[in-house]
């Protein structure tokens, strides 16, 4: 769209105002959806980015030192634009943006913003693909239910009450523990009580009232 708005004559490619540019860019957009066309996530993406290096333009920021390497973009692949990610982007441009002079300087810092955004998916679906694969399958998850259950029973044997962290050390266990814990709950063979927000978790054998 840019290339095409330099080609009409609507910017000056040699030389760029990141403010007039963004008008105009946000312009174009509006009248792509008057007329019922599709509107691409790359498109989206670049006037969120342009949106906020115009807020810059008015009222400058200290800059960052991070630079960054150019990713090929997938088309099919639609970018997430969040108030957070677009201040990431710019934290690290801001030294750059400020020597924006032509239409080529303004598409490389968009592509540095498409790379840093790619790279960005790719890190949320790694955690999302690991935190799934860390969830057991439901046999297994049945069998440390059980592990869970006898453990506790065992100790409230000899004793009212006893606590998450005291019988889970470490990260991996509490997880384990807790979601064993939220099972045995709602099959109402346990009961849990966390009297302070981030805090232990007391555990009782269930009572009907």
């Amino acid at each position: 769209m840019l290339l095409e708005m330099a080609r009409r004559g609507e910017i000056d490619p040699w030389n760029i105002d990141v403010i007039d540019v963004t008008d105009k860019f946000l312009k174009k957009i509006e009248e792509a959806k008057k007329l019922d066309l599709r509107v691409s996530g790359r498109v989206l993406l670049y006037a969120a980015i342009l949106v906020r290096m115009k807020a810059d333009a008015i009222v400058p920021q200290p800059p960052a030192e991070e630079d960054f390497e150019i990713i090929e973009w997938d088309e099919e692949e639609e970018p997430e634009i969040n108030e957070v990610f677009i201040d990431e982007v710019l934290r690290a441009q801001r030294r750059r943006i400020r020597r924006i002079s032509t239409l080529k300087d303004l598409i490389r810092e968009l592509k540095k913003a498409e790379a840093i955004e790619k790279r960005r998916r790719k890190r949320k679906e790694q955690i999302e693909f690991e935190y799934v694969t860390s969830i057991p399958h439901e046999e297994n998850l049945e069998e440390e239910i059980a592990e869970v259950e006898n453990l506790i029973t065992k100790i409230l044997q000899k004793k009212r009450f006893v606590t998450l962290f005291s019988i889970a050390d470490t990260k991996e266990k509490i997880i384990k523990f807790y979601l064993s814990l939220l099972h045995l709950v709602r099959r109402k063979r346990l009961a849990i009580e966390q009297k302070e927000f981030y805090g232990d978790i007391e555990i009782k054998f269930y009572e009907q009232n």
